[in-house]
């Protein structure tokens, strides 16, 4: 109990001004002893030259001799003291104005991690959001052996360097005891020192979730533009067959059961682009599911591939059923080429038992 007393920083703060007080009473007897020790010097050198040569200048000459080296050496010891306790501090101060710029700085680096938010809504832009965050990660883990190094510092600092003038830097009112100063000091620095982590912590996590959130959203919005190119590109395809097709009305009578069966082969070659269809719709909703708004440009051509796709099945199903028509009535099966065989008022028609017959 007595020794856990004894470690505490508020007894080796205790201790320290103690001896803080010490050093100063020190320097003021030495400085209040300065005149003695220079006559008493004078009066030896003077006693000194008038028993030159003698024993008694001898032991006189080596009393003086240690008087002057101890003299010289309180005086060094004195100042190396008081150095130290002033660069001790001054180091204090350095400290406390290191967190609190380290404090400004993540919390602007904060508010500038949200501003990145929200994910955009389609591949280039979140491209480039990844972009502008991993260059703020590179930002992060230059800034982190500085922060580091701060936290290390002041932990040593407290546990192990305590030193005199520490009330001179916290505001409180003068007749506290310089103990109870010192201590709100030691108080208020671990505590920024604490904040520092804490919100270093914090700037971290929020950094990998919004990397998670990216890394998703990329891997999400080129599963979509991927899908979206490859729907686009089978319809382009099949848009092209359609775009070569020949009115109905100027084809040939012998060609039509031959375009009749192309067409049916294009609307089996389409079929299964219900599938990709499908599929760029779900990877849409799922983004919509996670919170991210498609953009204007996705959207456009989300609605013009469900659009082209609608007008192409309609245009083949169209395609059949006029070609069936035609088929119908100026195929083989069919008594159109009975109409040139007569001049009107007379036509030609068959009976439904195959005999033919005019009518006038």
């Amino acid at each position: 109990m007595q020794q856990d007393q004894c470690c505490s920083p508020r007894f080796k703060l205790k201790m320290l001004h103690r001896k803080t007080y010490h050093v100063k009473d020190l320097q003021g007897e030495i400085e209040a002893h300065t005149d003695i020790y220079h006559n008493l010097d004078e009066n030896g050198q003077k006693i000194l030259r008038s028993l030159e040569g003698s024993d008694e200048a001898t032991l006189l000459q080596r009393r003086l001799d240690n008087m002057n080296f101890k003299w010289s050496e309180l005086r060094k010891k004195s100042l190396t003291i008081r150095s130290h306790l002033e660069a001790s501090s001054d180091q204090w101060r350095h400290l406390h104005l290191s967190l609190q710029e380290l404090l400004v700085w993540l919390q602007l680096k904060d508010d500038e991690l949200s501003r990145q938010a929200p994910i955009s809504g389609d591949f280039p832009a979140i491209q480039k959001q990844n972009d502008v965050h991993r260059a703020f990660r590179r930002e992060l883990k230059t800034k982190e052996p500085v922060i580091m190094s701060t936290l290390e510092t002041v932990r040593i600092f407290l546990t192990e360097q305590p030193l005199e003038g520490l009330e001179k830097l916290y505001q409180e009112p003068r007749d506290l005891p310089a103990e109870e100063r010192a201590q709100n000091v030691t108080r208020l620095l671990r505590k920024q020192a604490e904040e520092v982590n804490t919100e270093w912590e914090k700037l971290n996590l929020h950094s990998a979730d919004w990397q998670r959130k990216i890394d998703e959203a990329l891997e999400r919005l080129q599963e979509l533009q991927e899908a979206m190119d490859e729907l686009d590109l089978k319809l382009r395809q099949a848009e092209v067959i359609k775009g070569s097709w020949q009115p109905v009305g100027d084809l040939l009578i012998d060609s039509l059961q031959d375009h009749l069966e192309k067409v049916k082969a294009l609307r089996g070659e389409i079929t299964p682009l219900k599938e990709n269809v499908n599929h760029v719709n779900d990877l849409a909703r799922q983004l919509t599911t996670l919170g991210i708004q498609l953009s204007p440009y996705n959207l456009s051509t989300l609605e013009d591939l469900n659009t082209r796709w609608k007008l192409l099945q309609v245009a083949v199903e169209d395609r059949v059923r006029q070609l069936h028509e035609a088929h119908r009535d100026f195929g083989p099966a069919s008594q159109h080429f009975l109409s040139t065989s007569v001049q009107g008022p007379w036509e030609r028609a068959i009976s439904p038992n195959k005999v033919p017959y005019y009518i006038k």
